[in-house]
């Protein structure tokens, strides 16, 4: 295992942090967007990669059509019980489990391909009607509505259909969003899949100032230690830690902290001696756990970077735990892993080889698993 730790404890030295000096304009950013568009050659397109796939992705397929991508052969599926990787029947039939989050063992979300939303209640999974076509890449939940970001358009709900309503991003030229966060005193953030490198409008996170209007702000982005400079950041992926810190991290191995104990605080890009991709983040306390291509788990102490040991190469999509000594990783070739304090291993999972892309859990020994055609439980069911 190789340590590699950078002091963090450094401010900014006179810099203001002010990118646009108020509330952003749709008109401004479209004539921004013409130029940006011109000089890449074209529209600006989301990159679907493996944790926000594009609205036209087509990963709702039959079998007949998913070629080499599907899942190989699998061995008879092992029982729901104590210790034991189960699979859990749901509604969703073709595509793939993309989003998990929950409130308790008998409230949890999934959002799946071509716009399928399930809920479990603690017995069994169902669909949800849910009025929209794309795929909800990561979810949100506050104590009364579910979040859901698919590409450029934002999602909140309650259970029934009639609580659906939409967001959809004035200024498409920002590409997707990957990430949605509530903070406590209500405030909202959506971090930026692909921000385009306009000259003096760095850009990582939108504050989303009136859903129903469709009204957006622009959020200071986070600036490097070093130089006090504020730098765009392609995000993969979000995690809040409630009233503590939100965490960004995404393309080449980037990582940027946002204090929140009162409300969205200066943003500070953190140097990681990795290059890779990250996909999935997870946090507790002032610890962060990301994982990305390649095998990487990063794991931030609170003062510096360890790149963990995990004994494989494939990519891991998404990454989430219970506490120090109980942390679980999952991503590609139906790999699943799981972190005790000392060490990862690799859980078995019935032979399944598809791609898994969410986690979440209630307890150690209530955890779920989602991704290609498949939910798998940690621990006993009803």
């Amino acid at each position: 295992m190789t340590s590699h730790a950078f002091p963090t404890n450094r401010r900014p030295r006179g810099v203001a942090i002010a990118i646009l000096g108020g509330p952003l304009s749709v008109a401004l950013l479209a004539s921004s967007a013409c130029a940006v568009a011109d000089d890449q050659g074209g529209d600006l397109d989301p990159d679907s990669g493996i944790v926000v796939p594009a609205p036209d992705t087509g990963d709702e397929v039959s079998l007949a059509d998913a070629g080499t991508d599907a899942p190989e052969t699998e061995s008879p599926n092992l029982p729901c019980a104590v210790g034991n990787l189960c699979r859990v029947e749901t509604p969703l039939t073709l595509g793939s489990v993309a989003s998990l989050s929950g409130r308790s063992k008998d409230d949890v979300w999934a959002g799946a391909s071509r716009g399928v939303v399930m809920h479990w209640n603690g017995q069994k999974w169902t669909a949800l009607e849910s009025n929209i076509d794309e795929t909800l890449s990561s979810l949100f939940l506050t104590a009364e509505e579910t979040w859901g970001v698919a590409g450029e358009l934002l999602v909140r709900r309650g259970i029934e259909a009639s609580s659906v309503r939409t967001f959809r991003n004035p200024a498409i030229f920002l590409g997707g969003m990957s990430g949605v966060a509530v903070l406590g005193n209500g405030d909202t953030y959506a971090s930026l899949l692909s921000p385009p490198s306009v000259p003096g409008f760095p850009l990582a996170l939108l504050q989303i100032t009136d859903f129903d209007n469709v009204g957006i702000d622009v959020a200071p982005a986070p600036v490097l230690e070093a130089s006090g400079q504020p730098q765009s950041l392609a995000t993969r992926a979000l995690f809040l830690v409630p009233d503590r810190v939100l965490w960004l991290v995404g393309s080449y191995g980037s990582v940027a902290r946002y204090p929140v104990s009162a409300g969205l605080g200066d943003g500070v890009v953190m140097p990681v001696a990795s290059q890779a991709d990250l996909f999935g983040a997870w946090g507790q306390d002032d610890h962060l756990w990301a994982a990305g291509s390649g095998g990487t788990i990063l794991h931030f102490d609170g003062t510096g970077w360890t790149i963990e040991d995990t004994g494989t190469n494939v990519a891991l999509n998404a990454i989430f735990g219970f506490g120090l000594n109980d942390i679980w990783a999952a991503g590609d070739e139906g790999t699943v892993l799981h972190f005790d304090g000392q060490r990862w291993s690799q859980v078995e999972i019935g032979g399944y080889r598809g791609q898994l892309k969410a986690i979440w859990g209630a307890a150690p020994d209530d955890v779920w698993f989602g991704g290609e055609r498949a939910m798998f439980h940690w621990g006993a069911l009803p």
